[in-house]
């Protein structure tokens, strides 16, 4: 008989999503909102002026919040990229697309055009309408379903290592 072959323990996120899906998903997000951020952490003023544009927040925080915002989607990203603390990253990734697509809708209702900032902060580039929605629905879509897959799982390694030996 030959040996069974050694299984190579793996780190936080792969042993958490079980699936090759799930760690395709993740993936593709984290490259995303890495690849998303570049730009907004390039340019912080003109990213802050289309933030200005959604009218939500006021003329004070808007500087502030554009580099923050800019910077936390690239930590997201690389925390989705590299499996480290999933279900914080997967669960703030959920929360930062539901409020992106809620100012969008806001934007929209009030009867706003506004370029949304998403993938450029050219003041030149598209303006989003309600047919353009369905990109930032999909968005959300895969970060809710990552966020289930995420806690999913075991909680730690211990109950990890557990549950193998109970099954």
């Amino acid at each position: 008989m030959a040996p069974e072959p050694r299984r190579v323990p793996l780190p936080g996120l792969w042993a958490r999503l079980r699936t090759s899906r799930a760690v395709l998903l993740a993936l593709r997000i984290g490259i995303g909102l890495v690849f998303l951020s570049v730009d907004k952490v390039v340019h912080p003023d003109q990213f802050a002026e289309i933030m200005q544009d959604y009218e939500v927040l006021p003329k004070a925080a808007v500087n502030g919040a554009a580099q923050w915002l800019a910077w936390l989607e690239v930590v997201l990203g690389l925390c989705l990229l590299l499996g480290a603390w999933l279900r914080a990253a997967a669960l703030m990734a959920t929360g930062l697309t539901v409020l992106f697509l809620g100012g969008l809708s806001l934007a929209l209702t009030r009867g706003i055009g506004l370029h949304c900032g998403c993938f450029s902060t050219d003041p030149g580039g598209e303006v989003r309408t309600w047919t353009s929605l369905w990109q930032e629905g999909l968005l959300l879509l895969g970060c809710l379903s990552l966020t289930a897959l995420a806690f999913a799982g075991p909680t730690r390694p211990r109950e990890a290592a557990c549950a193998k030996d109970s099954g």
